[in-house]
């Protein structure tokens, strides 16, 4: 759903406030130039701010288009939140650029057995390993056989005979919150509303994909049409570049209904086959992370960050992530400096969706390397404040007015762990669970952005959750819980002042030995 016809206005003067921070922008250095954002000292802008104005902040970046890495809008999301770091009074406030990639596409098609078939791209398909390419099907498209593979497994394609011809498979959703049972360590659940149908399914962020693809490849496919198995009623799925895995064939997405239609066409048929159409191109792109800084009585720092970059609006993921760094960036610049112990970093990242370049430069730099002055003793990383999704019985997307459960992964030394499960209790932060971050995170599987940061040995809390719409257009304004967005802060805020408080060497618990900790992340790194 587009912004309404109401907002139009408001967009209008985010598009003239980000032209008159253009000048702001900088070079390849990252240092700050000319043309800063004024200081905003009207009250709105002081001490804990209102839903309204954290709304706002969410508003105002849906408001700035598909907000994908490479692309203008995607510029102006980073422009956007280096002026309100300005105007909040954060010091220091740069981008800090790396390359990544831009994937897009210019046209599509699908047609089985002549008849057309609604598809979506799979993003990050159909490219050149290691290299910016520009990619077609031709002028008449790609025609095949297209055979049915179920689910798709290695063993399964090898014991078909699937060279040159395009698949047909079931993607599955393969991580549900079920699956991190075995790692909570305090659920603030009054009632028990997690215990439904929705808590034993998978969402869309681990997925089968790339051990798909990699087979399908070695088994000399020409393409592939993935049925979303367990989505709601949409093909507008727009997945990450999992882990780096170059798939150099052409994909399309399709959802359950028409999957099940593509299936029967093929039953109706001896020999069915398949036109695929996809044409595009994969650049290479300057992604940019905003950081801006509280100074503190030392260079330890305590670190808050999402990231402002999307595949579609993105209110959700992460316009609500954005708006939470920005809510805890105004409420600590309303501190007197002397208040604080640490000083304060506030960074939103790019290339979220195109191979998380950015999170792991920024990690070498400031944690590996130790290339800055800054200590940083913690992170904080705050992502997805939205309502629950559900699959309706025609398969249609239904949303509920309660938020999606959601996890807190953490490695806090005891005092500060229970100081994390007081602020849930005491802002009421329901259906969340705090999970085992000093398991998860070594074990590579912290499916947040904080995960190199936490791999590097920093200690972390990060607020995520997996609502089924969040690689879809349907993620939208009406898609954030409001009435979240506010003691979310007030809670993080809280346990941000403990942390504080706390000497910089008992934040957190050790997730390992430094060895074990650099063979890690040298391993998601190579991801």
């Amino acid at each position: 759903m587009k912004p309404s016809s109401k907002r139009w206005a408001l967009v209008a003067c985010v598009t003239l406030f980000l032209a008159a921070c253009s000048g702001s922008e900088t070079g390849p250095s990252g240092s700050a130039s000319a043309g800063e954002c004024a200081r905003d000292t009207s009250p709105a802008a002081q001490g804990m701010p209102s839903e309204d104005r954290i709304f706002g902040w969410i508003e105002d970046l849906v408001g700035i288009g598909y907000r994908r890495t490479g692309t203008p809008e995607g510029r102006k999301a980073a422009a956007y939140v280096k002026c309100q770091f300005e105007s909040l009074g954060l010091e220091d406030v740069h981008y800090e650029t790396v390359t990544s990639w831009n994937w897009q596409f210019s046209s599509h098609g699908l047609a089985v057995n002549g008849e057309a078939v609604d598809a979506y791209p799979a993003a990050h398909s159909f490219v050149t390993t290691d290299e910016a390419s520009t990619f077609s099907t031709g002028p008449d498209g790609l025609t095949a056989e297209i055979v049915d593979v179920g689910r798709g497994t290695a063993v399964q394609l090898a014991q078909q005979d699937v060279e040159g011809k395009i698949l047909l498979f079931d993607l599955k959703f393969i991580l549900p919150p079920l699956g991190f049972t075995p790692f909570i360590e305090f659920l603030w659940d009054p009632g028990l509303t997690v215990v439904e149908p929705s808590f034993f399914t998978g969402n869309p962020f681990i997925t089968t994909y790339e051990s798909f693809a990699e087979a399908a490849m070695e088994a000399g496919a020409a393409g592939f049409v993935g049925v979303l198995a367990d989505y709601f009623d949409s093909n507008r799925y727009h997945n990450e570049y999992y882990r780096g895995t170059d798939v150099t064939i052409p994909g399309m997405w399709v959802s359950p209904s028409e999957g099940a239609r593509i299936r029967e066409m093929m039953a109706e048929s001896e020999s069915p086959e398949a036109t695929l159409e996809l044409h595009g191109s994969r650049e290479e792109a300057e992604a940019r992370t905003v950081i801006g800084f509280l100074p503190g009585a030392s260079k330890d720092t305590i670190m808050v960050q999402s990231h402002h970059d999307s595949v579609f609006y993105g209110a959700v993921e992460d316009g609500s992530g954005t708006a939470a760094v920005l809510a805890q960036a105004q409420y600590f610049a309303s501190q007197p400096a002397e208040s604080r112990e640490k000083t304060m970093m506030f960074a939103t990242f790019d290339s979220h969706f195109t191979g998380y370049q950015a999170h792991k430069a920024f990690t070498y730099k400031y944690i590996i390397n130790e290339e800055t002055p800054y200590n940083i003793v913690a992170n904080v990383t705050l992502e997805h404040i939205g309502k629950q999704g559900l699959i309706g019985d025609d398969g249609e997307l239904v949303v509920t007015d309660q938020p999606e459960i959601r996890g807190v992964i953490e490695n806090l030394a005891p005092q500060l762990k229970l100081k994390l499960i007081d602020v849930v209790r005491k802002y009421d932060l329901r259906r969340t669970a705090l999970l085992q971050g000093h398991v998860l995170c070594p074990a590579g599987l912290m499916p947040t952005d904080a995960g190199f940061i936490c791999a590097a040995g920093v200690p972390t809390v990060s607020l995520i959750a997996g609502p089924n719409y969040m690689y879809d257009e349907a993620d939208t304004l009406d898609k954030v819980h409001r009435e979240d967005l506010v003691p979310v802060t007030e809670a993080f805020a809280e346990l941000i002042e403990a942390m504080d408080e706390t000497p910089s060497n008992a934040i957190g618990v050790p997730i390992v030995p430094g060895l074990l900790t650099d063979i890690l992340f040298d391993t998601l790194a190579e991801d």
